[in-house]
């Protein structure tokens, strides 16, 4: 790997906290997770997205002997789901997700691919800046506040349910919904990398670096390389 020209300092300071906020909640207790089983998970999540020679999308961790620990805090087949989210995606198909759903439930599996963006955000920055991987944090004892909002319902445009009125705003803004906290953790990554919600509308809005046109150029590029059609 190439040397970095590239040091922390460089990166704007609103994008280096909010890496970082979210990157200590990785070992915190969530909503279904506890801070170990998160922790747990962000590795696995981890290893799924840099390891050079990544599990076929049909093969489970836990079917190969050795690849998880023993002494697990969050269950193989949690291990199993967040493995194919982080690195086989677009292999997803809902039946695939019932089948979680019949292990996990569906909020649990919406924090658990929170997880699974939270990791891929802050891996996917620091390799592309060349950077060094960052440490995954200590975890912090504490159960899961198991915070169920009231108003969760069925979507048109998503396999999760979500808070009402659903399928008025676009499925990615909704999908995390049922677990606001995670919600909110997500968008306060997006505000930061992205644009913040409040100024999506403006085509003109600019921190002073990149214009809006080019933004938009970069992230039009991104999601089509990665393949992240809607």
């Amino acid at each position: 790997m190439a040397t970095s020209t590239v040091a922390i300092v460089d990166v704007r300071p609103d994008l280096t906290a909010a890496h970082s906020e979210a990157w200590q909640a990785l070992g915190q207790p969530g909503t279904w997770w506890s801070g170990p089983q998160r922790l747990e998970l962000a590795a696995t999540a981890r290893t799924a997205m840099t390891e050079p020679s990544p599990l076929a999308p049909w093969t489970a961790p836990s079917t190969i002997d050795g690849w998880l620990a023993d002494d697990l805090a969050a269950p193989p087949h949690a291990h199993d789901a967040i493995y194919r989210v982080a690195r086989h995606a677009g292999t997803l198909t809902e039946s695939w997700y019932e089948g979680i759903c019949g292990e996990l439930t569906d909020l649990a599996y919406v924090e658990l691919v929170g997880i699974a963006c939270t990791v891929a955000a802050v891996v996917a920055f620091r390799h592309a800046a060349g950077l060094a991987p960052s440490e995954l944090p200590s975890p912090v004892g504490g159960e899961p506040s198991r915070a169920t909002p009231s108003n969760l319902v069925p979507a048109a445009l998503n396999w999760v349910r979500v808070t009402s009125p659903a399928d008025e705003r676009a499925a990615v803004v909704q999908a995390f919904t049922s677990v606001p906290a995670e919600h909110q953790r997500l968008w306060n990554l997006a505000d930061a990398q992205y644009i913040p919600d409040l100024e999506m509308v403006d085509p003109h809005w600019t921190r002073g670096t990149l214009s809006r046109p080019q933004m938009e150029l970069v992230a039009a590029r991104v999601s089509r390389l990665r393949e992240c059609f809607y």
